[in-house]
């Protein structure tokens, strides 16, 4: 690539690798930079984490991109069921816990290096880090105090957001004992201070209280009853406290259990938890230059297209 950033330059060898298992992407992966003129600058950020996580080392990355391979068949042959069905597969969450999040070695080798590439080359997943990085952390900075992350799996948000501001105190929660020792690395990377990471069920207790910025990417969708957790997460926010949320709609995969139909119904459940909408967004998963277009994102979002609302809340 003639002129090319070292961004550029390494998300190509990644795409390379990725086309020459995975073709059918081509398409989604070419657009995602088209439509976005700061795709090299935030999707580096992942991009330089996930070399960094397989130091360097070729057979490493394409071993952690044939697990998001993996990740996005299953994905694929679950979406063709719910279309055909209009419900999720999985019904029981304790059988995803001991399949899913207990499963250490799906989780390093499939699970975490599938959400990692995800940013990379799934537009919602990029539109969600986009979000992240350009609306929410500049408003999370001018906060004071803690901030807890509850699913913080790989670590790579609360992480971005501390080594942007470094005032703040971060901890995290999450269900699957992998996640604290792949946040740690991920915090190794960004040169912060390790960021404790509780293992429990943030549905029955989330132990840090009066946090003045929480994040909650991605997991609503687990829970047979998310409205349960983030009655938990408005108990544990302060008073004008700001919240980072994400879920997915109309998306099967590996572990959803709750199904939102709209960002709309994601809206009024956390409004009948007392949250207050401050930004409002939603993601789509598809090759279409939908981000500026409202009439195609209505269109969409009427096909049921699989898509995750961003929602930047307060208290």
């Amino acid at each position: 690539m003639q002129n090319s950033t070292p961004n550029q330059k390494l998300i190509q060898e990644y795409k390379n690798i990725l086309l020459s298992l995975y073709p059918e992407v081509k398409e989604i992966t070419e657009n995602i930079p088209k439509y976005n003129p700061e795709y090299y600058e935030i999707a580096g950020i992942p991009a330089q984490l996930i070399y960094h996580l397989c130091n360097g080392d070729t057979q490493k990355i394409t071993q952690a991109i044939q697990g998001y391979i993996r990740f996005c068949d299953t994905f694929k042959q679950k979406q063709i069921e719910f279309v055909r069905n209009q419900t999720y597969s999985y019904q029981n969450f304790d059988e995803v816990n001991a399949e899913v999040y207990q499963n250490e070695t799906y989780m390093e080798q499939t699970y975490y290096p599938a959400l990692l590439f995800s940013y990379l080359f799934s537009s919602n997943y990029f539109e969600i880090l986009r979000i992240f990085y350009q609306e929410f952390i500049p408003l999370a900075k001018q906060k004071q105090g803690k901030t807890c992350e509850i699913g913080i799996g790989h670590g790579l948000l609360s992480s971005l957001l501390l080594k942007n501001a470094s005032h703040l105190q971060g901890t995290g929660m999450d269900i699957s004992p992998v996640a604290k020792k792949v946040t740690a690395q991920v915090n190794q990377y960004f040169q912060i201070q390790q960021i404790p990471v509780y293992i429990e069920d943030a549905t029955q207790n989330i132990s840090e209280k009066n946090n003045s910025v929480m994040i909650c990417a991605e997991v609503l969708e687990h829970l047979p009853d998310p409205k349960k957790l983030l009655d938990n997460i408005y108990n544990s926010l302060q008073q004008d406290g700001l919240f980072f949320l994400t879920a997915s709609i109309n998306m099967e995969s590996v572990d959803h259990l709750y199904l939102f139909q709209s960002d709309e119904e994601v809206v009024k459940m956390v409004q009948n938890v007392g949250f207050r909408v401050l930004h409002r967004n939603i993601a789509f998963l598809t090759a279409q230059n939908y981000r500026q277009d409202t009439v195609l994102q209505q269109r969409l979002m009427k096909r049921k297209n699989p898509c995750t609302a961003v929602l930047i809340l307060t208290k």
